[in-house]
């Protein structure tokens, strides 16, 4: 699958841990340099699992959201300018609300008619 972060297509998709050894320290990630985002997909063991959330497909969704915004800010050139190692621009805190926010955000700019 893909989609176009400013015009750039990146292929995304889900994968076991088992396909990805990337995915045992994170739920997803995003390689610019092939432009491609991985978010973790989860067995029917791992679903079971204490503490594992209810609804791990809305979970995924918000991966992949936060994974694009890597790749918007990227893409913009916010996120290799930066000048310093932990910079708002790739900050996991901002990525986050983005990914979380955005589509409460979009749904207001439909109902305020200013998209």
């Amino acid at each position: 699958m893909s989609v176009l972060v400013l015009g750039v297509p990146y292929e995304y998709e889900y994968r076991l841990t088992s396909q990805d050894k990337n995915l045992a320290e994170c739920d997803g990630y995003c390689d610019y340099s092939v432009r491609r985002i991985v978010v973790k997909d989860y067995t029917e063991e791992e679903r079971q699992e204490p503490m594992s959330m209810a609804d791990l497909e809305v979970y995924k969704k918000k991966c992949l959201r936060h994974e694009i915004v890597h790749a918007f800010l990227y893409e913009s050139g916010l996120s290799v300018n930066a000048s310093a190692v932990d910079t708002w621009a790739t900050s996991e805190e901002l990525v986050d609300w983005m990914a979380i926010q955005g589509p409460k955000i979009y749904a207001a700019w439909q109902q305020a008619g200013c998209l």
